[in-house]
């Protein structure tokens, strides 16, 4: 997904010639980023049926009827600890059907320069981003909410902070809402989307309260930036699983399975990391 002018560029070639007919500068080849694109949609294919079938979330002979495997009485019976690490890992291999989807169309676009981002004004290549839709590398290893959705369908991403973002005023329920509704009408979208205000909510008072104390590298490899990972998918984890549960009430089971512990500990995180002060600069 992109914008029409984009499409339109693509179609009429002047994405790649002059109105003249004079190439804008050296046209690449669409060889490598095409066959790029197409590997790692087959590997990631290959993790999604490979994975998913060694952990499934939900019952492979009846998805939509029978009790999902973490909400079964055997599964339920295990450490706390075995069920989230599996809950986890199970998420892992569903979201490769997604850069599956994505990454094989991105290669469709790159072979006939719908994905190529045209020349700047000296006519060197800018890139061939126009059709990628995922950072998958940027995503699983995101250290805040932020990055994390700027790199998952990121084309809509940028139409739903361009569209609904700004022009609410910055309404994160506006635009969370709007994207649930975007994708259906199963409660467990509205259950997931409507809990990421809480994560944005505590990324951005943690970010004011907490990054100048512990940061000093401002890279994202550093302590920190590990520390604020790991957090980040470990509570993202909790409640994503909502949006594939689909139901209100698997959706409810799983939370509750987990003692709610995503939503009380953005609360939590919150009204501590409110009672303190906000460094000043010259601490930073």
């Amino acid at each position: 997904a992109y914008e029409y002018t984009t499409y339109a560029a693509a179609c009429d070639g002047s994405l790649l010639y002059t109105a003249d007919g004079k190439p804008r500068g050296k046209i690449p080849s669409q060889i490598w980023p095409t066959i790029r694109a197409f590997l790692i949609s087959i590997i990631c294919m290959g993790l999604f049926v490979v994975g998913t079938g060694h952990f499934p979330l939900l019952d492979p002979s009846d998805p939509q009827s029978a009790t999902p495997v973490v909400l079964t009485a055997e599964f339920l019976s295990r450490p706390w600890i075995y069920r989230y690490l599996y809950q986890w890992v199970a998420l892992f291999f569903i979201r490769q059907k997604y850069y599956f989807a994505w990454k094989n169309a991105e290669g469709a676009n790159n072979i006939w320069y719908a994905g190529f981002e045209g020349f700047d004004k000296d006519g060197n290549v800018k890139g061939w981003e126009n059709a990628s839709n995922t950072k998958i590398l940027e995503f699983e290893t995101a250290p805040n909410v932020k990055t994390l959705s700027a790199m998952w369908n990121m084309k809509t991403a940028n139409w739903l902070s361009r569209y609904v973002y700004i022009r609410t005023g910055g309404s994160l329920t506006a635009t969370y809402g709007l994207s649930a509704f975007w994708h259906g009408f199963y409660p467990g979208y509205y259950m997931f989307f409507l809990s990421v205000p809480l994560l944005t909510f505590c990324e951005r008072i943690g970010r004011k309260k907490l990054t100048p104390r512990f940061e000093t590298t401002g890279s994202k490899w550093s302590p920190w930036g590990i520390v604020t990972m790991l957090s980040t998918s470990f509570v993202v984890e909790y409640m994503v699983a909502a949006f594939q549960l689909l139901s209100f009430d698997w959706a409810v089971a799983n939370w509750k399975s987990h003692l709610f512990f995503g939503h009380v500990l953005c609360f939590v995180f919150y009204a501590v990391c409110s009672q303190l002060k906000t460094p000043k600069k010259k601490e930073v």
